[in-house]
């Protein structure tokens, strides 16, 4: 089972995750590399939203070949190449957590490895 910690000494998240994460001593770890916003053809997802959602399409069935869902996912660090769908992304994100709280980093960056890519998504995960 994860803990949550978000004492009370300091200010809440501004959005839907826990300042951090705990794991069990036993648990087994998964790290899942940075997905990006394709389909399961290869071929590009669509628009920001549409890319975001393929990631979190990646991630879960990665962590369903591993034997794990959602609710393993420990931190989560995702990176968006227009500060502009720093709100699609929390939409996204949130749509597909269910309301599970992960640790959470964004970063607004300059570009990722394909200049049609808007969004890269990894996930550390325990279980």
């Amino acid at each position: 089972m994860l803990t949550q910690h978000t004492p009370p000494g300091i200010s809440a998240p501004s959005s839907a995750y826990s300042h951090g994460v705990s794991a069990p001593a036993d648990a087994r770890w998964l790290h899942v590399s940075g997905q990006v916003g394709l389909n399961p053809d290869g071929t590009l997802a669509g628009d920001g939203a549409a890319q975001m959602a393929a990631c979190w399409t990646r991630i879960f069935a990665i962590l369903e070949d591993a034997g794990m869902t959602k609710e393993n996912i420990v931190k989560v660090t995702a990176f968006i190449t227009d500060a502009a769908l720093v709100g699609t992304y929390r939409e996204v994100r949130d749509a597909h957590m269910d309301g599970h709280l992960t640790a959470s980093t964004l970063l607004v960056i300059s570009g990722l490895a394909h200049p049609d890519w808007v969004v890269e998504i990894e996930a550390v995960v325990a279980g």
